[in-house]
């Protein structure tokens, strides 16, 4: 499992770091590990679970669409592992078998824009301003077909379409 320094810091971890564990992780990406808390407790519900958790600095955790900096804590493969969890995406659940537990994933919507969601997100504003966007847009294209001069009408001195304004003799 792993944990950005800042949430280290915000869940009081940062002072059990072990540096002695520090050093660069590779991977998907690539990033400093600052060190390992080797024992904390990770509530999830009313369930407490021992876990070890790698702490890396902000920068170098991986992330799927957010900006690195916005992902805080990843469940890690060996904790799935050893509580034997089966995730259920028909369900949206995580199952946590040897606790006779479950937990929903967070949905988009429940997740700050900053974390990757659409939380806080106005979509009456966004599509407003994308429908001025492409007005401005169709407007632009109405008064100019492509060839600088500002008339629709093809802009060449001949009239014949060809954009040659050349004048010949």
């Amino acid at each position: 499992s792993v944990m950005s320094k800042p949430c280290a810091r915000r869940c009081g971890l940062l002072d059990l770091v072990d540096t002695r564990f520090a050093g660069f992780a590779l991977g998907v990406g690539k990033g400093k590990i600052l060190g390992r808390v080797h024992i904390a407790h990770l509530k999830i519900h009313n369930v407490h679970f021992p876990c070890t958790i790698t702490v890396m600095d902000s920068e170098g955790l991986p992330s799927a669409g957010a900006t690195q900096k916005d992902m805080d804590f990843l469940l890690g493969l060996d904790m799935l592992k050893r509580h034997l969890c089966t995730i259920d995406l028909a369900s949206g659940v995580l199952r946590f078998p040897t606790q006779n537990m479950e937990t929903p994933f967070l949905h988009e919507k429940d997740l700050d824009e900053s974390k990757g969601g659409t939380k806080g997100f106005n979509a009456e504003e966004a599509n407003m301003e994308l429908e001025k966007q492409m007005q401005e847009a169709e407007k632009k294209a109405a008064d100019d077909d492509g060839d600088g001069d500002g008339k629709p009408d093809g802009g060449d001195k001949k009239g014949d379409g060809s954009g040659d304004d050349m004048q010949t003799s």
